[in-house]
């Protein structure tokens, strides 16, 4: 009798007819979209909310700081809790409390109400992404797996970069308060939809580890926070982030040694035990990491050094995300036939090569120029991204599925703050280096300065000429520093290809069937 892999080994979930299956897709599809999107969406209208509810730029803050720390506790939950209550009732009550709380945001007057349903859309968010994966990966037979990343990677990857683009235009068109409504009616049609189609899963009685929640909610809202503050608190300089920081450490490791091998922990962190799974959290760590600081940096270089409008912004960044989504779909079509860990490779190095480019750019460029590097960067997304999700559940059982999810989708909200965080801090530390650097040069005694300010058809004692040097250093300093910051993503994406090695392309053999009587 040949040997099965232990993700094939049949699950107790119904057979569902091809309608069924649709409908359930979308619904799961369109709530994890849903979720996504809130995460990048906000961004842009912060300003618009801050002149409406006369919150400050610190203050604001807290209406993304919020949502990301209450999403990514409960993130890890969703294997006990979709243990507790059965996917399908899990998914309802996650659409419906998300749903309601997105119109709470939408009609909050003031901003600690705003920060409050915020929370909650976190909460009733947070297991969106990870039921939508273990419901692509069980629906699907692992012949159609890559088909079912394809489509799930469409969601997570393409609509958090349109995110931006989507907010403005609604914040632009409409108000601030739309970013959050316009996920009611979306929101209603997967609620029907997985009310009438979407299969329930078995449920289980178990007793809850409050030590191992109290444990978990203290060590990944710590260390979420300090991320999230870090850069507007001087970091360790803070004793708030002093306190946040040992607070995740300890809360942290006293988790793991409570919940390694413990039956009924609150988060089955056996799924680590399995040599791709944590390969591919290591994978998609990193990958975030690199895939938030570009989403960082580029808006900020085209912005601030190169005075490009928002709207043309958004237009230039749209190619990679379109360019995703077709290669998304391509690449999960056809990845059954090549061995993922060289798709991933060279995904990596196409990737690197793309967020290269950028760091070559003078302080001026034409949009299409930009544009272009950016197409490259979504090839090499997609290439690396749907071989790495797939391989990362290809020796895991089904039944730790929703487990194994939740802990991927935290681990890659922890990659992406940490992105965010250490490119801000590295940025604002090289622009500051290079500003030093060039204004030693700045001085009556170079030549070069006097043939800068021939140019200018000034001299060293014209009164513009002190504003129009420190003017020039400034943006050749914050050119620097953004060339410094993509050589370094660029760098550490290369990274990612040795890394691919620890891959298992063959799933190991699960326990053999009992034979029939």
């Amino acid at each position: 009798m040949a040997a099965v892999t232990a993700s094939d080994i049949p699950s107790q979930e119904p057979e569902l007819s091809g309608l069924a299956k649709a409908a359930s897709i979308i619904a799961v599809m369109l709530a994890m979209m849903l979720e996504m999107l809130d995460m990048t969406v906000v961004n842009v209208a912060m300003p618009h909310m801050m002149g409406s509810l006369g919150a400050t730029a610190d203050q604001i803050i807290w209406v993304l700081t919020s949502y990301m720390v209450s999403s990514a506790v409960v993130m890890p939950l969703t294997g006990y809790l979709s243990g507790k209550l059965g996917r399908r009732r899990l998914l309802l009550t996650a659409i419906t409390g998300f749903m309601l709380a997105s119109a709470a945001c939408g009609a909050a007057t003031s901003l600690p109400e705003l920060v409050a349903f915020r929370l909650i859309q976190g909460v009733m968010g947070a297991t969106l992404a990870p039921l939508a994966q273990a419901t692509m990966m069980t629906m699907f037979s692992t012949k159609n797996r890559g088909s079912a990343m394809g489509i799930w990677g469409l969601g997570m990857m393409v609509v958090p970069v349109m995110g931006p683009t989507i907010g403005g235009f609604l914040t632009d068109t409409l108000n601030w308060r739309w970013v959050f409504y316009v996920n009611v009616p979306l929101g209603l049609v997967a609620l029907l939809l997985a009310s009438a189609y979407m299969p329930d899963t078995p449920t289980k009685r178990t007793q809850t580890d409050w030590i191992g929640l109290v444990l978990l909610i203290l060590a990944i809202g710590g260390l979420q926070l300090t991320l999230d503050l870090g850069n507007s608190r001087d970091w360790f300089n803070s004793m708030l982030i002093q306190a946040l920081a040992a607070t995740a450490l300890i809360a942290g490791v006293a988790f793991v040694y409570r919940c390694w091998d413990r039956p009924g922990a609150i988060v089955n962190l056996a799924v680590y035990k399995d040599r791709n799974f944590t390969a591919s959290s290591v994978l998609v760590v990193t990958f975030a990491i690199a895939m938030f600081g570009i989403m960082t940096l580029l808006p900020l270089m085209l912005e601030q050094l190169m005075q490009y409008p928002a709207e043309v912004v958004g237009m230039v960044m749209a190619p990679r995300g379109a360019t995703m989504g077709v290669f998304m779909l391509l690449i999960g079509r056809y990845v059954g036939r090549f061995d993922p860990r060289g798709m991933m490779f060279v995904g990596a190095v196409i990737l690197a090569a793309g967020t290269y480019v950028y760091a070559l750019f003078p302080a001026e460029v034409s949009p299409g120029w930009v544009a272009i590097p950016g197409i490259i960067q979504g090839i090499g997304m997609s290439l690396f991204f749907i071989p790495s999700a797939m391989l990362a559940y290809d020796t895991l059982p089904r039944h730790l599925m929703d487990g194994a999810t939740g802990l991927f989708a935290l681990v890659r909200t922890i990659g992406g703050s940490i992105g965010v965080a250490v490119i801000g801090l590295m940025l604002a530390r090289r622009g500051e280096y290079h500003w030093q650097v060039l204004g030693q040069h700045v001085t009556p005694y170079n030549p070069d300065v006097h043939k800068w300010l021939d140019a200018q058809g000034m001299t060293w004692t014209d009164p513009g000429a002190a504003p129009a040097l420190v003017g020039t250093v400034m943006k050749q300093a914050q050119l620097l520093a953004f060339d410094d910051m993509f050589f370094l993503v660029s760098l550490l994406v290369m990274l990612l290809a040795p890394l691919v090695v620890a891959m298992r392309r063959t799933a190991r053999k699960a326990p053999p069937p009992v034979a029939a009587e």
